[in-house]
């Protein structure tokens, strides 16, 4: 199909199925569009399979019912302004952000394409459908292993497949861990069963808490927690636990839950091929000769050093675009010894020493935040004129520090990975001081001048 027959296509829709198709393209479950436009589920699957033979998608039975990701792939190529793709989750709140777009930065997000997790989101889905399985599955594994990437991927997949009722999402407060525990002065703060049975309450039509038990037992649900080890997590899994069948839940976790009745799934990081993936596509995006031009045995290193951490391997392009060369990069994951917080701590004091004071306070306000803020609060809270705030945004993505997203309602947000965030609210960033020294080599190393 070319451009031209795209377009008549798109023309030929009638109002009803175009309201149809632009809650399908933005992310939205059958049952939600229903809901929404007030017709029944069947109504909705009825009209994508119309759409879908208006653009001439049919497979080898000449039928449309399957062709949801092709209908996606070709707005994706002739209109991807209207494709948004499940990224970054609250609690309560799934939100889409526009998957194209590359050319408008504030539309941009640190994982522009999910590498090589098909696997492991196959294997999730599969155990969550399985009624022989746990209950309960938890997705465990260290920091910037992309975990709530992986989970909001299943949720995505979950609802455009119909494979539960509805997808239930509770994020827990982005608390620091000292030696395991959740901090003395969080405890607070910390999500209990009483109030993660409230937030699902709330999600569930805002139906009594004494009707929770009820709803999850009428109905396949899939209720995912986020950030579980800052949670009371064992509480509430063994309060949960008897709510469930034929629901279902997915944690994601940093550390391991021993209960009997949850299955574990540990993620690891990115294969090679997957790794090399992210860095060239990121390197084509963002037009950076140091990676485009890497050779397979530098590229083999960053692999090896970065144990595949897609967080780590994003610091990396932060840092590759800003020193123009690949080899210091290097030479600092060999420094870290194949610890990537350790080269994670790194990655953020080299920016952190680069950035300009605006930059700087914006990170300071997010990271005093515990979800993701507005433009107008950063405006306001920060007194930055929009300039300013423009500026500073655009060169915390060049680090990728921080992440932007749509919430529920259409508005633009920016947030930052949770590790970004302890790391603030930890107080780490404010014990680095640029150094007369670090500027002057910062200033030979990118434009030869002598300071």
């Amino acid at each position: 199909m070319n451009q031209e027959r795209f377009n008549w296509a798109l023309q030929e829709l009638t109002g009803r199925q175009r309201q149809v198709l632009d809650a399908f393209l933005g992310g939205q479950s059958d049952r939600a569009i229903a809901q929404s436009l007030k017709i029944v589920d069947n109504t909705v699957k009825q009209h994508i399979k119309a759409i879908c033979k208006k653009f001439k998608l049919q497979d080898e039975t000449n039928k449309y019912a399957s062709k949801r990701s092709d209908l996606k792939d070709l707005f994706r190529r002739y209109k991807p302004e209207l494709v948004r793709v499940v990224t970054v989750v609250e609690a309560g709140e799934i939100f889409a952000t526009p998957e194209s777009k590359p050319n408008t930065p504030s539309q941009g997000t640190r994982c522009r394409r999910v590498w090589g997790r098909d696997r492991l989101i196959k294997q999730i889905l599969d155990r969550l459908t399985n009624l022989q399985e746990a209950p309960i599955l938890s997705l465990t594994g260290g920091a910037g292993y992309g975990k709530t990437e992986v989970a909001s991927q299943v949720a995505k997949i979950a609802r455009n497949r119909n494979l539960f009722a509805d997808v239930l999402w509770v994020k827990a407060r982005d608390t620091d861990l000292v030696d395991g525990c959740i901090t003395q002065s969080e405890r607070n703060e910390v999500l209990n069963w009483n109030k993660f049975l409230h937030e699902i309450a709330h999600q569930l039509d805002k139906c009594p808490t004494e009707r929770v038990c009820q709803r999850l037992k009428e109905e396949k649900r899939l209720i995912v927690l986020d950030n579980a080890e800052t949670s009371q997590v064992e509480e509430i899994v063994t309060n949960l636990v008897e709510m469930l069948n034929p629901s279902r839940v997915l944690l994601t976790s940093r550390m391991k839950t021993n209960a009997p009745f949850v299955g574990l799934i540990e993620i690891e990081g990115l294969d090679t091929a997957s790794s090399y993936n992210l860095l060239q596509d990121e390197a084509k995006y963002k037009k950076i000769p140091a990676l485009l031009e890497a050779s397979p045995a530098q590229l083999d290193r960053v692999h090896q050093l970065s144990r595949g951490a897609p967080l780590a391997l994003h610091f990396i392009i932060g840092r590759v675009l800003d020193d123009r060369a690949l080899e210091p990069v290097l030479s600092a994951l060999e420094a870290a010894s194949g610890d990537v917080e350790k080269f994670y701590e790194f990655s953020l004091q080299t920016a952190w020493q680069r950035i300009s004071d605006y930059s700087k306070n914006v990170l300071h306000y997010m990271g005093n935040s515990d979800a993701g803020v507005t433009w107008e609060e950063l405006l306001g809270a920060e007194k930055i004129e929009k300039l300013d705030c423009q500026q500073a945004l655009r060169q915390l993505r060049r680090w990728y520090l921080i992440e932007d997203e749509l919430d529920a309602k259409g508005n633009q947000r920016y947030n930052l990975h949770p590790w970004v965030r302890r790391s603030l609210q930890g107080k780490l960033v404010d014990k680095w001081e640029q150094s007369l020294q670090k500027l002057a080599e910062i200033a030979q190393w990118k434009f030869g001048i002598d300071i």
